[in-house]
């Protein structure tokens, strides 16, 4: 049987169990997925939230607080791809279900850190099985959900990264000011085991999403390494290489920068900081909406994509002007407005790997889009430290940042082509 042929195969079988599948289960499966990605961002965000207490007790420079987070991000970079393969192979449940109980041990094990190594190494950790998250909602809204409606789920479930950082500050921030930042680890960690009880609850009641496609197409797959050779997957992997340091810039910094520059202790930075990560929450279900409604308008996916993109491209760099504002009301408008418009990009890349590639090979070229994610993000890092650290200031910072989102539009849409299944492997 050719390539296309398995790919068509696949296709139908996709459509058909969307099909099948009645909406209020899928919004069951979507509030699953988005309580995921939300713990997966609570744990990921606890080092932010908590970098003056740790800074302060450890004694690191910006340069060394960058290389903790990137001890994540470096790991994250190389696990991303490997874990898009391994949920290819394993499907969504048992490929989620091990990923949780990973990243959650990892969270958990991280109080008992001595100083920047073993913090770094239990980061490390950590990013290995976080890097599971998103390949698989991304794979499980290709498999089960109507195309029309997957710029919706993925929003959806997308939402969960800005609601995980909307949670964690102030959680982090009481747990820690009431005992110490060794048990808002343990709390924190914990939270994943129940979610995996709950999980395998809705999975054992609801047959319809079993994996059925990964044990009838494995020895058919085309090998990750050879999906290099398509410029689609160059073209998710660039739109994510230049524009998601955006986002961890926001993520991982808001807390120093309002405790640097606006004098803000912990107590207060857990009063405001989760402010601009409620609008990125919003953000997530109103792109995802917009690009339903525009679909069921008649536009055509390519200009969809396109439209949101350059929207959210030519937008975000209004978050610049929050280092020159002396206000910490204006400070968090403007950050809350970049970060806005910045998931507009967001959500429409993420599903990029669904509209160009079969479901059985989603999890694969995600993985592959989320290496350059990682990549660029822990390069940005690096950048931001080093540069504070040689005194430059915010401000050069923040322009430098929000100008990556012109540049990810301008190498995105040259590389991407039409937006349409590529052929030979298409999905529906």
């Amino acid at each position: 049987m050719s390539q296309s042929s398995i790919a068509r195969v696949i296709s139908e079988k996709s459509a058909t169990v969307a099909a099948a599948i009645p909406n209020s289960t899928l919004i069951i499966l979507g509030a699953l997925m988005l309580g995921e990605t939300t713990i997966n961002y609570i744990d990921r965000q606890i080092v932010s939230v908590l970098a003056p207490t740790l800074r302060a007790e450890f004694g690191w420079s910006n340069t060394q607080y960058s290389y903790l987070q990137n001890a994540f991000l470096f790991t994250y970079m190389f696990a991303y791809s490997f874990a898009g393969w391994a949920l290819d192979k394993l499907g969504v449940r048992r490929g989620l279900t091990l990923a949780m109980i990973w990243w959650s041990t990892a969270g958990v094990l991280t109080s008992l850190s001595q100083g920047l190594r073993s913090m770094g190494a239990f980061r490390a950790v950590l990013a290995v099985g976080e890097a599971g998250a998103w390949p698989a909602f991304a794979k499980a809204a290709s498999t089960w959900v109507p195309h029309r409606a997957r710029s919706l789920f993925i929003g959806a479930c997308n939402s969960g990264s800005s609601l995980g950082a909307i949670i964690a500050t102030p959680l982090v921030a009481a747990i820690t000011i009431a005992s110490s930042w060794r048990v808002a680890f343990v709390i924190t960690g914990l939270i994943g085991f129940v979610w995996v009880v709950i999980f395998q609850i809705f999975m054992r009641r609801h047959p319809e999403f079993a994996d059925r496609d990964t044990s009838e197409a494995s020895s058919r797959r085309k090998p990750w390494v050879s999906f290099l050779g398509y410029r689609q997957a160059w073209a998710v992997f660039f739109c994510r290489f230049f524009a998601d340091p955006v986002w961890y810039f926001y993520l991982f910094w808001i807390p120093e920068f309002l405790n640097k520059e606006r004098g803000l202790d912990l107590a207060a930075i857990g009063v405001v900081a989760w402010i601009p990560f409620l609008f990125a929450d919003v953000s997530n279900f109103v792109s995802g909406y917009v690009g339903l409604r525009l679909q069921a308008a008649g536009w055509s996916v390519n200009r969809t994509r396109k439209t949101l993109m350059v929207f959210s491209a030519c937008l975000t760099p209004i978050g610049i002007l929050a280092a020159f504002s002396r206000s910490l009301g204006w400070t968090i408008a403007l950050i809350s407005i970049a970060i806005f418009c910045w998931m507009f990009w967001s959500v429409s890349v993420h599903t990029l790997a669904g509209d160009y590639f079969a479901p059985s090979d989603v999890g694969t070229v995600y993985g592959i889009a989320g290496t350059g994610s990682t990549a660029g993000s822990a390069l940005a890092t690096w950048g931001v430290g080093r540069a504070l650290d040689l005194g430059v200031g915010y401000a050069p910072v923040f322009i430098g940042i929000s100008l990556l989102m012109p540049v990810a539009m301008i190498v995105g849409l040259s590389l991407m082509g039409r937006v349409k299944p590529v052929e030979g492997l298409a999905t529906e």
